[in-house]
């Protein structure tokens, strides 16, 4: 049932993407300092979700690599502790 439910949503949201890319066909101009390019206001929108997802998992991976780093320390310390070395 869970799965049926979770299908739908993500479906519901493709629908919604969809409808959102064709009405906003329109070119826009990116000025990459070099040159510029023209693309669709959706695909310039889309890449720049995916941009910003990717930063954020890179920020999370970065944040959870400092925690486990954390955690072998302390792992160390309570087997020192318990061993009384």
């Amino acid at each position: 049932m869970m799965r049926i439910i979770v299908l739908a949503f993500f479906l519901l949201i493709a629908v919604i993407a969809l409808a959102f890319s064709l009405l906003n066909f329109h070119l826009v101009e990116i000025n990459l300092y070099i040159t510029s390019i023209k693309i669709p206001l959706a695909v310039a929108l889309t890449i720049e979700l995916f941009a910003g997802i990717f930063i954020g998992f890179l920020a999370a991976f970065i944040h959870i690599l400092k925690l486990k780093s954390q955690y072998r320390v302390l792992s160390k310390k309570i087997t020192k502790t318990k061993t009384g070395k």
